[in-house]
């Protein structure tokens, strides 16, 4: 048993007979450095290490954490959740996820026996290098505003009063660049990333060619003529796009009235031959893991299957609420939060078809390098989608001509409607949660520029 297994153990053995408890340890090591014109900027290492607990008495629930991982200081936090619990409102769904063995639930590839080979030196090293990739692919990359790595070594435990326990690890690393073009005067920005299980597994190279040429590529852009056209997300702005989407997904959105697909399940509302899964153990995951934040196992589940809405995704309480069974969707942003209900790795499955088969069938369209405003203009309430955005004019799968300042909208549910295609260069983003992305051809929207 390992040593931080141990103590939620121990937290948890402390329940009296006429409550549950369950205690979720963390103990991370982050390490982060940014590079700004060949010197470090800014670096950080950390160690957090904590314990959130949770008591369930008669409906109710308290919570409460602490950093302090002494007898007393479990003691301590095991009573303030207590006092927590006594002042907290009853719900009948709430209560402690039911007793799942997974101490052997496990997940291969979650560490990369290469993370330790990577000392702080190396780590510096690669962000200076990146940097100087970017500047050095092209004579009109002015600056780059920002070159980064950063990774993280995480263990988690979890034990129950109800008698589940467990532990994994988790090893991940990212890096990202910005580079500023400049073309007379015209300014573009470029962005890419890359993440794998150890700093080992990035790609620098890659990442600094593809910033560069996302930043040259559209120099020079301007609007065109206001018009009905298809549309290509590329991978990242498609993941944003299933970012939106996620949010009215969950069980908790539903139940509150917050969410666009409420009462629609068993409907068709995407094309019949589009699904959406939600996959808490596929295979470089940013957020795969054995078991969710409640300690139930994690799964594979079809939200959007042959365009029919088939699921939510639940934790417990949600579940509870409804007669049903958690899917395994409880999540936490560390030991100091609660768990709430959210996506662990969402994607629209590949439809057979190559980034270059989608690019040649969508015809004259507009591919979709960058979203603006997404967070003013995307409503997962109403479904409304008007966003601005960068990209490439297509003919026939090849670009044309840059394009910006336009705005692209339609119903999110004509959206999912209106998708011919996903092509199978899916690619995980490390920012905001775990969207994998794939170059998807819309139908159809409104492109408004001039």
């Amino acid at each position: 048993m390992s040593e931080l297994l141990d103590l939620a153990t121990r937290i948890a053995e402390r329940a009296s007979k006429d409550e549950d408890v369950e205690a979720f340890l963390t103990h991370e090591r982050n390490f982060e450095v940014k590079v700004f014109e060949g010197e470090v900027d800014a670096l950080s290492s950390a160690e957090p290490r904590g314990a959130g607990v949770r008591v369930f008495a008669d409906g109710k629930v308290g919570f409460a954490y602490t950093t302090d991982l002494s007898d007393a200081g479990l003691e301590q936090v095991l009573d303030r959740a207590r006092a927590n619990c006594r002042h907290s409102t009853s719900e009948e769904a709430n209560g402690i996820a039911q007793p799942a063995d997974i101490r052997n639930e496990s997940i291969d590839g979650l560490v990369d026996p290469a993370f330790a080979s990577l000392g702080a030196d190396a780590k510096v090293r690669f962000a200076l290098e990146l940097e100087s990739a970017t500047r050095s692919l092209d004579a009109r990359v002015r600056t780059v505003e920002e070159a980064a790595y950063a990774d993280s070594q995480t263990e988690v435990a979890l034990a129950t009063s109800a008698g589940t326990s467990g532990s994994y690890e988790r090893s991940d690393a990212w890096c990202y660049v910005m580079a500023i073009a400049e073309e007379g005067d015209d300014t573009e920005i470029g962005f890419d990333f890359d993440l794998a299980r150890s700093g080992t597994g990035l790609d620098l190279q890659a990442v600094a060619r593809s910033a560069v040429d996302r930043a040259v590529g559209v120099l020079g852009a301007g609007k065109i003529p206001s018009a009905q056209m298809p549309v290509v997300f590329d991978p990242y702005t498609a993941a944003r796009f299933l970012g939106v989407l996620a949010t009215a997904l969950t069980a908790e959105a539903v139940q509150k009235g917050r969410s666009l697909f409420a009462d629609r399940i068993g409907e068709a509302v995407a094309a019949s031959g589009i699904s959406l899964i939600d996959d808490g153990r596929v295979e470089g995951g940013p957020r795969a893991a054995p078991w969710d934040a409640e300690g139930v196992p994690t799964r594979r589940t079809e939200l959007i299957s042959g365009g029919v809405l088939a699921s939510f995704l639940y934790d417990t309480k949600t579940a509870r609420r409804e007669g049903k069974t958690s899917t395994g969707n409880a999540a936490r942003a560390g030991f100091k939060s609660p768990p709430g209900v959210s996506p662990t790795n969402l994607a629209l499955e590949p439809t057979g078809a190559t980034r270059e088969d989608v690019l040649r069938s969508a015809g004259k369209a507009f591919l979709v390098l960058d979203l603006h405003g997404v967070h003013s203009g995307a409503n997962p309430v109403s479904g409304d989608f008007s966003v601005g955005a960068t990209g490439m004019l297509l003919e026939n799968g090849a670009s044309t001509r840059p394009v910006k300042e336009v705005t692209i909208a339609a119903p999110m549910l004509e959206i999912l409607r209106s998708i011919r295609s996903v092509a199978d260069d899916r690619r995980w983003i490390p920012f905001g949660g775990g969207y994998g992305g794939a170059t998807t051809l819309i139908g159809e929207m409104t492109v408004a520029g001039t």
